[in-house]
């Protein structure tokens, strides 16, 4: 059976409506494999077009008049396609006994949609029954969309989804299932507030009563008397404010530490081309800087909103109650600010959220520069630096300046909507009481009565004035969570699946089985690879640079996932393993060995932070690393710095081999493990690295071809491909082989260079 695609993943769907009902017509049922656009004509106008590739035939229909004119062509006309790679655009080719016979021109936003229709037809034209697998899965799972789904926006580079259809108070609303572990202390703090919220509405009423029935009725007991019940108010009320801050502020650190604890914990989850795509300033901003505003925002800011929404519900009630004609002008200035607050709201966060991105770029120029600060000096570079920091920093002030010019003209405006209110109440009120002096009438209006009302009315527009302040708050709040979600939202490209195998041991037995992978999905950096590598052997990779070496590696440590074929350890694909556990039984020493700042004990012990001090020393002597380690001041104790950067090169790369002792691999990794040091450092490396390979299936990287000559085949890579394997003995027989050729370049370099 020929794998189809499902009804979800239609190629068709991509296409205008009136395209795909003519496409559907015109095929009859017969299965679709892949469609792309392409935009050019053979004179480099643009052009409505699109190729459609059925099961053993490819249409073309292009726009004219307003209708789709067809083009059908035979699969099994052609001998081969090819993409060619142009300056801006793209072809592609079809040939006939290598001649070119059609070819069709696309500008290179259509790349990929051009590289994934060319896949399926070359596996048509070499007679490949049907695909491996489903029309999407040809695209690299963590390939980033270019266009918002919902709105058709273009999706900054900075962003994973789109930032203009986030909805920032479903945001805000998700930050809740990092509270509900802590729900007793937010029902604690939620408590405390509203009894806040209740004592605060007292001491403005007691005020009507002491002045109307106390000092105007000259009863000095009543006086007292709702003078003790407003001191006992102010009391509670200082007492409240204190706890809730207490009670509040704990619960936001709780909850920011988990939010932070969450997504460094994702970060480690997610695959290398996600580090590839994002810089390390900007992850290092939103686990830090971003989660610490959250922690203020669920503390502080959280809390005063509800506050003050229940303040302006229960004293609105409480002015209608004292005098519903004066409250409905205490209401008119409502609806200037409320429109006021919606149009500085939009802009505020547009600059909050350019804010955070320039803030991220000037970071990513600091983390970016500090570790690389010895090749900075060595060419003199650090003018440069300092403008690259200051032009980012520049940036920053700008849209902070943008931010100070919206928020110091908000806030002026906003509070003389409150001041025409004051005047008004009081010019309103103050007459209403005078005419209620010289002809008194029942539920008029009396100086205590006005007092009282204008203290209400203080505590009304307060509330209003904090809630459009603090939308300044919630905007950053929100800007940061979205920051922090976009990092949660990110879905690992390489995970263990459920039922996934859990070998404490393998054997290193490996099969790459028509391996074919590329990191942006249009050029393939291997191409169809099959190799069988035997239990304990070892492999020399070789070839010119950009062969594929490295990532063939990376696959089988599976950084990342082949897009088609399979690669098997001991008969069981790597993908059906435990991610952990695979990589586990998997040793790699690098070209530049990277140590972690702490004791070179613990730098040795990494992968076994169990490991007894008798252990770490057996592996550094194996590593001939324990010599010059006992000759440091504090030995297996001293502080190795940043990156190991107080080592030599050969020290560090005898640390990463004792590091892959201690760690006991079944399968090792070489990527160039001695290209960079001296000769009398490569002859104590090699020994090690002898010690290291034994009984272990190797891998092993290198460009020095000499470095291979224990290997027991080599495996030459060029351009992606597979193109000799073999002994050494065997590959340099052939005259006219690649290898052969590579061995005879590098004597004549020697040559010249020992000349």
């Amino acid at each position: 059976m020929k794998a189809k695609p499902k009804a979800s993943e239609n190629p068709l769907d991509q296409l205008p409506d009136e395209l795909h009902e003519q496409i559907q017509r015109a095929v009859e049922g017969e299965q679709i494999w892949a469609t792309a656009p392409f935009d050019l004509n053979g004179r480099g106008r643009y052009v409505e077009a699109y190729l459609v590739l059925t099961e053993g035939r490819i249409a073309e229909y292009t726009s004219s008049n307003g209708h789709w004119e067809s083009r059908w062509l035979r699969v099994a006309d052609y001998g081969d396609s090819k993409i060619v790679e142009g300056l801006g655009m793209g072809l592609l080719r079809l040939l006939i006994d290598g001649r070119r016979a059609e070819e069709f021109r696309y500008t290179m936003r259509h790349a990929k949609q051009m590289a994934r229709l060319q896949r399926q037809l070359e596996r048509q034209i070499e007679g490949k029954e049907g695909q491996d697998e489903p029309f999407e899965e040809l695209r690299r799972p963590d390939e980033k969309k270019v266009r918002c789904e919902q709105c058709g926006r273009v999706i900054p580079a900075w962003a994973e989804h789109c930032p203009a259809c986030m909805s920032r108070r479903k945001i805000l609303f998700r930050l809740l299932d990092f509270v509900k572990p802590h729900k007793y202390r937010a029902m604690a703090g939620t408590g405390i507030a509203l009894a806040i919220w209740g004592f605060s509405l007292i001491p403005p009423w007691l005020t009507r009563s002491m002045i109307d029935d106390g000092l105007g009725k000259q009863d000095w007991d009543l006086f007292l008397l709702m003078w003790a019940m407003m001191a006992g108010a102010i009391a509670l009320l200082a007492i409240g404010r204190g706890l809730q801050s207490r009670v509040m502020a704990r619960l936001g650190a709780r909850v920011a530490r988990d939010i932070r604890h969450t997504v460094y914990g994702h970060l480690h989850k997610l695959s290398l081309s996600f580090f590839g795509r994002k810089q390390t300033g900007s992850l290092v901003t939103r686990t830090t800087s971003d989660t610490e505003r959250l922690w203020d925002f669920i503390a502080f800011t959280c809390v005063e909103v509800a506050q003050s929404l229940l303040t302006i519900i229960g004293v609105t009630i409480l002015l209608f109650v004292m005098n519903w004609r004066l409250a409905f002008f205490v209401m008119m200035p409502l609806p200037l600010m409320l429109c006021l607050t919606v149009f500085f709201h939009k802009r505020l966060h547009g600059v909050f959220r350019r804010i955070h991105h320039r803030w991220s770029q000037m970071t990513s120029v600091v983390a970016g520069a500090l570790p690389g600060v010895r090749v900075i000096k060595a060419f003199g570079q650090e003018r440069r630096e300092v403008d690259r920091f200051e032009t980012k920093s520049g940036q920053v002030y700008n849209e902070e300046m943008s931010m100070i010019n919206l928020w110091t003209t908000f806030g002026p405006v906003m509070q003389f909507c409150t001041q025409v209110g004051t005047l008004v109440i009081w010019l309103l009120g103050g007459w209403w009481t005078y005419q209620n002096a010289l002809n008194p009438i029942e539920g008029g209006m009396t100086i205590g009565t006005l007092f009282a009302f204008t203290h209400y009315m203080q505590m009304f527009y307060r509330p209003i004035h904090m809630i459009a302040h603090m939308d300044r708050m919630f905007n950053r709040a929100a800007t940061s969570a979205q920051r922090v979600f976009e990092i949660l939202d990110t879905e690992p490209a390489i995970f263990s699946k459920s039922g996934a195998h859990d070998t404490d041991e393998i054997h290193g037995a490996i099969e790459l089985r028509n391996v074919s992978f590329s990191y942006d999905g249009i050029r393939k950096v291997l191409k169809n690879i099959s190799l069988d590598i035997k239990p304990g052997e070892m492999i020399g990779l070789a070839g010119p640079s950009g062969g594929g070496k490295t990532t063939m590696v990376n696959l089988i440590c599976r950084f990342y996932d082949v897009m088609e074929g399979a690669i098997f350890i001991d008969g069981v694909d790597v993908r059906d393993y435990r991610l952990g556990g695979l990589r586990k039984r998997i040793g790699v020493v690098l070209q530049d060995p990277f140590l972690f700042h702490g004791t070179v004990a613990e730098n040795i012990a990494y992968g076994r932070p169990d490991a007894t001090l008798e252990q770490i020393i057996e592996s550094a002597r194996a590593a001939n690393a324990h010599d010059f380690i006992t000759g440091f001041p504090d030995g297996y104790d001293t502080i190795v710095g940043e990156r190991g950067h107080s080592l030599s090169g050969g020290e560090r790369q005898r640390i990463s081999i004792a590091r892959a002792i201690l760690d006991n691999p079944s399968v090792l990794i070489l990527d160039e493990a001695t290209s960079s040091v001296d000769t009398e450092t490569e002859q104590l490396i090699q020994e090690a690295l002898d010690r290291l390979i034994a009984d272990r299936t190797t891998l092993a990287i290198a460009h020095r071809l000499s470095t291979l000559h224990k290997a027991d085949r080599l495996v030459i890579l060029d351009k992606g491909e597979l193109v000799e394997n073999g002994t050494h003995e065997e590959l340099l027989a052939k005259k006219d082989g690649l290898y052969a050729k590579l061995v005879r370049v590098q004597a004549e370099m020697q040559a010249i260079m020992t000349a």
